[in-house]
């Protein structure tokens, strides 16, 4: 920072869209309709004021109040543009360990993203807005520490609902605030709590903990900061932090472009006991709230065994003696990135604009900056993580990005002693507590030239499904390709595509460090076209109906049938052979026992190629409502039969078998058994012919039942 840095107005949008199919819902992220917003002081001198800069990407109306001033503005947005709303006075917050009213307030009636610029000439600053529906009650602070130049970083707490208790634990001693010491405030909807320290170096209020009973927005920062300690000039530094549910483990870096020295970067825990490795090697652990500040020259690879936070920071000017200033960029986990952007620089004051992209390396050469194409020479690798980073040099003004997969954006520029950095935008679901994922079917056949689609389930540690968790999908093999889905409420991405060539896909599902894998066989196009497929349950059987417009060479269909995931054939119906006529078909399966059960048609033509045809749902036989004891299949017999029976009520089964002169041959059954439909086999391998009687006892719940059926034996 100089007093003779050019005046400058920091004009940006941001808009998250989704370029994917198959998105099954929306993650959280940076939009919103309702934001609680505020400003931590800057240092004060010419030009210094507060605005708001807000973006759409539909036409919508909304309304900025600042209940504590009496301020209230309404404002409209054309899609993708930026509306601008400044406040008559100024509405930082200076005061120190005290309460104030400065919350501001945005509504709309559409999503909008929203920038605050906390202006002020030769040290300015603007950061991204957080919507109320993903701020949360448990934070980490980060920001940088003091240098003895300006002893004043400093954090910031906003409420959002009335009476809101906040838990404050420092990390540094401040007037009566001690270090480590818990203290609590009361914070009602729109009221700001401003916490800074004056103290020498190495003071530093990173790491202090802030955990509330309703959801707080949360600001981490300096009022000026040198960054790193020993060089000139300082910047004011503010960021709005993210919930701790929405830190990641994955990171990956891309250096700032005409920094000779490399960038300053902290790595902050949320957990005890922390692990972070950078580029294969293993930094010593660290406790929640501790953090790792290292310098990065190269692109590189963070990964931790427990989630996050990672912040970029640019070096003040002296630390390489080039066109430069701090800024702090908070970097979200590649779990996180987006799959297009539009962002913008400021409108003035810099001469020098970049964008860093970290892509997929599966969509270099695709991905596009204002439409056109990034050449393949513009990315490099980073190790062995199967992304790539470029440097993207850029004019003034919007710009947008796109892939059809997810990617980090990172915008920034400098001038003298001047310097802004943001991301481009980011999810903020919540993959610090993703603890499974699953994916289904695990298995599974069809024709070629149809649709095909896989469940992923994420749950976290308490089995409990988790909405908006972005899932990564990988298709490897016959019909190679990627995508993405979001978990919808109940926990559940489905991922949909075609197979157009036969063969076998192996399809891998990822979300952070967690992977699964599925199957898919595709088959060449059979010529038998299935319009209907549908079951009806008549007591124990099961009657399956289905309905083809057309048919060449159909042999016929397999009927199979499948009981806690495994498959067995439960029979065999005729096709038509060759017809342009609609044909129904029909198949009774028939005593079956109390369940759930699947179904599916094997098509199988006349020169022995098949398809599959999947029953939507499942089919369930329930409980019988009267006692039965069925004659025994097949009678005659030799030397096994089957003997079937239904239990109205749970209870204690006997099945008996006597010889003609009704002498006890040998018991079948003596066991308590649940209500529903039951088959037992009898073998009379050591039994000669004859006939023979069997007698089914049962009692329970205040129920009997007893009968006695005659069966014959024939060697």
């Amino acid at each position: 920072m100089r007093k003779d840095s050019r005046i400058f107005r920091v004009l940006f949008a941001l808009m998250l869209m989704f370029a994917s199919a198959g998105i099954s819902s929306a993650a959280l992220d940076t939009k919103g309709t309702d934001f609680w917003i505020a400003f931590p002081g800057n240092l004060s001198g010419a030009d210094y004021y507060q605005a708001l800069f807000i973006t759409s990407d539909v036409n919508t109306n909304g309304n900025v109040s600042i209940p504590g001033l009496g301020f209230s503005q309404p404002f409209s947005v054309v899609a993708n543009t930026v509306t601008t709303v400044t406040f008559p006075q100024l509405v930082d917050v200076q005061t120190n360990d005290a309460i104030t009213n400065l919350g501001i307030h945005v509504t709309s009636d559409q999503e909008v993203t929203v920038y605050g610029l906390n202006r002020r000439q030769a040290t300015t600053d603007a950061y991204l807005s957080l919507p109320v529906d993903i701020l949360g009650t448990d934070y980490y602070v980060l920001g940088y520490m003091n240098v003895n130049i300006v002893n004043a970083n400093q954090f910031l707490v906003l409420g959002t609902v009335n009476n809101t208790t906040v838990t404050i634990t420092t990390t540094a001693t401040v007037g009566g605030r001690i270090a480590g010491v818990p203290y609590n405030i009361v914070l009602n909807q729109g009221e700001t709590y401003l916490l800074r320290d004056p103290n020498s170096m190495p003071s530093d209020l990173s790491g202090t903990k802030i955990v509330s009973d309703q959801p707080v927005g949360v600001f981490g920062g300096h009022q000026c900061a040198n960054i790193p300690a020993g060089y000139v000039a300082c910047d004011h530094v503010v960021e709005m932090i993210p919930p701790n549910t929405t830190l990641g483990k994955n990171f990956l870096t891309v250096p700032l472009a005409t920094r000779l020295n490399g960038d300053v970067w902290r790595i902050l825990a949320s957990t005890n006991t922390t692990t972070v490795t950078i580029n294969g090697i293993p930094q010593a652990p660290i406790n929640a709230g501790q953090y790792i500040e290292t310098v990065l020259t190269t692109s590189s690879i963070i990964t931790s065994d427990k989630p996050v936070l990672v912040s970029q920071y640019s070096p003040s000017s002296s630390f390489d003696g080039v066109t430069s200033d701090p800024f702090m960029m908070l970097i979200p986990p590649f779990e996180q990135f987006l799959a297009s952007y539009t962002v913008t620089t400021p409108a003035s004051g810099f001469a020098i604009n970049y964008i860093n992209v970290v892509a997929p390396n599966t969509v270099v050469g695709t991905l596009t900056l204002d439409g056109v194409p990034v050449p393949v020479a513009n990315f490099s690798p980073i190790g062995a993580s199967g992304y790539s980073g470029a440097q993207l040099p850029i004019t003034g003004g919007t710009h947008n990005l796109a892939a059809t997969l997810p990617f980090g954006c990172f915008v920034y520029g400098f001038d003298s002693f001047d310097s802004y950095g943001y991301p481009g935008g980011q999810a903020l679901s919540q993959v610090a507590i993703v603890s499974s994922l699953f994916l289904t079917p695990r298995t599974d056949i069809n024709p070629i030239n149809t649709q095909h689609c896989v469940d992923a389930l994420v749950k976290d540690q308490n089995n409990n499904p988790l909405p908006g968790i972005r899932v990564d999908f990988e298709r490897r093999g016959a019909n190679a390709g990627a995508g993405f889905a979001f978990t919808n409420n109940n926990g559940i991405a489905t991922y949909c595509y075609v197979g157009t060539i036969a063969g076998k896909d192996t399809i891998i599902g990822s979300t952070g460090s967690l992977r699964d894998t599925v199957f898919k066989t595709w088959q060449g196009a059979l010529p038998v076209e299935l319009t209907s497929f549908s079951a009806n349950v008549s007591g124990r059987d099961v009657v399956l109906n289905w309905k083809t417009s057309a048919e060449l060479n159909n042999a016929g269909f397999d009927i199979e049938r499948s009981a806690e995931g495994i498959w067995t054939k439960a029979g065999f119906v005729d096709g038509a052979g060759t017809t342009n006529e609609p044909v129904n078909y029909s198949f009774t399966d028939r005593n079956l026992a109390s369940g759930t059960y699947g179904y599916r048609l094997k098509q199988i033509d006349l020169n022995g190629n098949y398809a599959y045809h999947n029953l939507a749902g499942m089919v369930e036989v329930g409980i019988p409502e009267k006692f039965e004891l069925a004659q025994n299949y097949p009678n005659p017999f030799n030397p096994e039969t089957r003997i079937d029976f239904a239990l109205p009520v749970n209870g204690r089964v006997r099945l008996t078998v006597f010889d003609n002169a009704g002498k006890e041959i040998t018991g079948v059954l003596n066991t308590q058994m649940t209500a529903g439909y039951h088959s037992v086999v009898f073998n009379a391998a050591r039994l000669s012919s004859g006939i023979y009687y069997y007698r089914l006892e049962v009692s329970g719940e205040g129920a009997a039942f007893s009968k006695t059926m005659k069966m014959m034996l024939v060697k």
